[in-house]
């Protein structure tokens, strides 16, 4: 079950130039001190326990919902990117803390913006209704589907389209963190 989920613009060429442990040190978490400021300037954005959902919505209703996207599963803003995992070492444990993210290259940032764009949020959380319903109760959700869940799974969909929206005119990659 998604709890967290965060996405940081970043350069095409930190994807290439950094570790998986550098990649994910410049995504910040809520109670981070940078957090509020990256937030307000668009250059990171968060949500609260959707991340599996948004991926569910997307993949189930986005991609039936956009006739000839080119957008493939591996580019989907959520869950799709190359896999990045990087290790931490715990001494005073004494075994290695893998930890996993997810990129997006500029062109795989502007192939899920473009995707995004095409698609009607609230007509995909609308039509897969029942399906989002069971998707909450297999992932183990203490709540169950609503219709104020519905209304805030969309909200936090069309702030994801405007923020690769900019992300993909500004010709920046993506990485992508969830925390559980």
């Amino acid at each position: 079950m998604s709890v967290d989920f965060f996405w940081r613009r970043v350069t095409g060429r930190s994807l290439d130039e950094l570790t998986p442990g550098e990649l994910l040190a410049l995504v910040p978490h809520w109670f981070d001190a940078e957090f509020p400021s990256l937030r307000a300037a668009g250059t990171v954005m968060a949500v609260e326990r959707h991340g599996d959902l948004m991926h569910f919505a997307l993949l189930e209703g986005g991609v039936a919902a956009v006739p000839g996207a080119r957008i493939r599963a591996a580019q989907l803003p959520v869950l799709g990117g190359e896999r990045r995992t990087g290790g931490e070492e715990v001494s005073e444990h004494g075994f290695v803390f893998e930890r996993e993210l997810r990129v997006l290259r500029p062109e795989e940032v502007r192939d899920a913006s473009a995707f995004l764009q095409q698609l009607s949020v609230d007509e995909v959380v609308t039509d897969l209704d029942a399906e989002l319903a069971e998707e909450v109760d297999s992932l183990g959700f203490a709540t169950p589907w609503s219709q104020a869940w519905a209304a805030s799974l969309i909200a936090d969909l069309e702030a994801l389209k405007t923020f690769f929206a900019a992300a993909a005119t500004a010709g920046d990659a993506m990485v992508k963190f969830e925390s559980e």
